[in-house]
C-alpha cells in the first residue's frame, strides 16, 4: 500500500520540484496547506520564477492533487487520521511547531532543510521525535550524490590517510534574480541569506564525507542591498579531528545555475570535484579528480572519474535527488533514512556558531 502524504507549504520556490518527486513514489498527496489561505488545487499550475532550477513546464500539478483534503491550518492537517507523511517546504520560524503537531499525533516527517531558524527551535522537539519513534528529515540530498559517496568511502578506507584540509565554494544566482519579498529572505522568517539557505547544503556534506563534525568556526557576512539577509558568506573551520577548512558561499552570480567546487587534502591522496551536476551550465557528467602517491598508482597518479548523471525524474540538479527521497520513504518507518533530525539539529548548531561569530569577530566553539 502506497503513502500518504501531507503536503504543506505551497507557496515555495521547491514545490515543483518536489511535486515531480511525489508522482515517481508510491505515494499519494491526500492532504494540501498553504497556511492561513484557502488554496484552490484546480488552480495550481507550474510556478514562473525558476532561478535555479529546470522548469517543469508542461507538469499537470492539479492531477498529482486531485482529490487532496484541503486545510488552511497545518496543525489539523498532521491530526488527519489518513496522513502518513507531512512533507512541509514552508517558513522556518513556523515549521518547528508543525513538526512538533506532527509527532504528537504519529506523523512522520520531510522538511525542507534547515527546518528552524535556529537549533534551540528544533532540539526539545527532536528529543520529542526521537523518544517517540518519529522520523523527521531534512532535505540533505548531497547525500545520496555518488560523487560525496565515493569520497565518503574514501575516507573511511583511510585512502586519503590524514585528512589536512578541506575546501568549498557553492554559489548561485543573485538575489536580482530572485523573489526578494518571499519570505525565505526575511531576517525575522529565516534569520539568514545565502548560509542559511543554500550554504547548508556543503555545510552538512562535508562533515558527512569527513565522518568528523565541524566544532568551531569563523565567519564573515557579505550583506545584501536587496533584502535583510546576507548575499554570502566567508567560514574557516576546524573539525574535531583538527582538519582545517574554508568555505565561500552566496548569492553572487549573474546567470542561472550553480559554481560549485569542493577539495580534499590528505598526506596521501588528493581530491577535486565541483560535486554539484548542474544540467544548465555543464554536460551531465560530474569529475572527480584524485591524485595518489599509493603504489597502486604509480602508473597514473592522477586519475579522473566521470560520473554520469542523469535526469529525467528530478531535472532541477538530477535523478539522484529522487534517489533521497526513495530512501526517505523506504525507511522512514523503522528510521533508516539519509539524514535525521539529529543531523539537522547539528547542522543548525554550526549555522548558529557561523552567525555568532560573524556578529563578534571572532572564533565561535560550536555547542554539543
Amino acid at each position: 500500500m502506497g503513502v500518504n502524504i501531507g503536503y504543506v507549504g505551497i507557496d515555495h520556490h521547491h514545490r515543483d520540484p518536489y511535486f515531480a518527486v511525489a508522482s515517481e513514489l508510491d505515494a499519494t498527496i491526500t492532504a494540501v496547506c498553504e497556511p492561513g489561505r484557502q488554496v484552490d488545487i484546480n488552480s495550481i499550475t507550474a510556478m514562473d520564477e525558476r532561478p535555479d532550477e529546470v522548469t517543469t513546464e508542461g507538469q499537470n500539478m492539479t492531477d498529482l492533487v486531485a482529490g487532496a483534503t484541503v486545510y488552511e491550518d497545518p496543525h489539523e492537517l498532521v491530526a488527519d487520521n489518513g496522513v502518513d507523511v507531512v512533507w512541509i517546504t514552508y517558513r522556518s520560524d513556523k515549521t518547528p511547531a508543525i513538526i512538533e503537531s506532527a509527532v504528537e499525533n504519529g506523523v512522520h516527517v520531510i522538511s525542507e532543510k534547515p527546518i528552524a531558524r535556529t537549533a534551540a527551535d528544533l532540539e526539545d522537539i527532536a528529543q520529542r521525535a526521537n523518544d517517540e519513534d518519529v522520523t523527521v528529515s531534512p532535505t540533505m540530498y548531497y547525500r545520496q550524490n555518488p560523487v560525496a559517496m565515493e569520497l565518503r568511502d574514501n575516507v573511511r578506507d583511510g585512502f586519503f590517510g590524514d585528512v589536512w584540509t578541506v575546501d568549498g565554494r557553492f554559489n548561485a544566482s543573485q538575489l536580482s534574480y530572485r523573489n526578494t519579498d518571499h519570505y525565505i529572505y526575511d531576517r525575522a522568517t529565516s534569520r539568514g541569506g545565502a548560509l542559511q539557505w543554500i550554504g547548508p547544503h556543503w555545510v552538512d556534506i562535508i562533515p558527512w564525507i569527513l565522518d568528523d563534525p565541524i566544532e568551531r568556526v569563523n565567519a564573515e557576512f557579505h550583506e545584501a542591498a536587496e533584502a535583510d539577509v546576507e548575499a554570502g558568506a566567508v567560514l574557516q573551520f576546524e573539525t574535531r579531528d583538527g582538519t582545517l577548512g574554508t568555505y565561500h558561499t552566496g548569492y553572487y552570480l549573474n546567470d542561472r545555475g550553480k559554481d560549485t567546487h569542493l577539495g580534499v587534502y590528505g598526506t596521501d591522496a588528493q581530491a577535486l570535484t565541483p560535486l554539484h551536476h548542474d544540467s544548465l551550465q555543464h554536460e551531465p557528467t560530474v569529475p572527480l579528480e584524485i591524485t595518489s602517491d599509493n603504489t597502486d598508482w604509480t602508473a597514473a597518479p592522477t586519475r579522473t572519474t566521470e560520473f554520469e548523471f542523469s535526469y529525467d525524474r528530478f531535472p532541477a540538479w538530477g535523478d539522484f535527488v529522487q534517489d533521497y527521497f526513495d530512501a526517505y520513504f523506504e525507511g522512514y518507518e523503522t528510521g533508516d533514512v539519509p539524514a535525521t533530525v539529529d543531523d539537522a539539529v547539528q547542522l543548525l548548531r554550526v549555522l548558529d556558531a557561523a552567525y555568532e561569530s560573524g556578529e563578534r569577530g571572532d572564533w565561535v566553539e560550536v555547542a554539543n
